[in-house]
């Protein structure tokens, strides 16, 4: 009689361990699915910084990102932002989590955090997504090249 006290009661501790367990791997899957396009799993700071795109027609850097943004995120738009002041080109953070802002996201295809330049005579867009989110962190002085050359490319 003992034993089936004792086996009853290690098995009810596994069934809540189990439990646990199965919230904790929830919390984390519901964490990674907001990972921004470089990958990582880092976004459980909130985006503070955030503007509506209000006027967001004409040529220039498109920075894309949800409300929750990784250190990668942050270091794309961040440096493109810095390029857009030196180059005197406009710069567009927007928000695609915020409603007003989907639409201009659908228009682009941009599903998570982006990069996209909008060519004044062309009319052309750009992705430099992978590009940045790659390069932003690990090797930021060929990131701004890049970004400078394509905004150059048809000024």
């Amino acid at each position: 009689m003992k034993n089936y006290l004792i086996l009853a009661v290690l098995a009810l501790g596994l069934s809540f361990g189990a439990c646990q367990s199965k919230a904790k791997k929830t919390a984390k899957a519901e964490e990674a699915s907001t990972e921004c396009a470089s990958g990582c799993n880092g976004c459980a700071s909130k985006c503070s910084d955030t503007k509506v795109a209000e006027s967001t027609k004409g040529a220039g850097i498109y920075y894309f990102h949800g409300d929750r943004k990784c250190k990668t995120c942050k270091s794309v738009g961040a440096q493109a932002k810095e390029v857009a002041a030196e180059l005197n080109v406009k710069f567009y953070d927007i928000n695609i989590d915020q409603e007003e802002n989907k639409d201009l996201a659908k228009q682009f295809e941009a599903t998570g955090s982006s990069l996209m330049i909008l060519h004044a005579k062309s009319g052309k867009i750009e992705d430099l997504t992978n590009f940045a989110f790659r390069n932003a962190i690990s090797n930021p002085k060929d990131y701004i090249e890049k970004l400078k050359s394509t905004l150059k490319s048809e000024s």
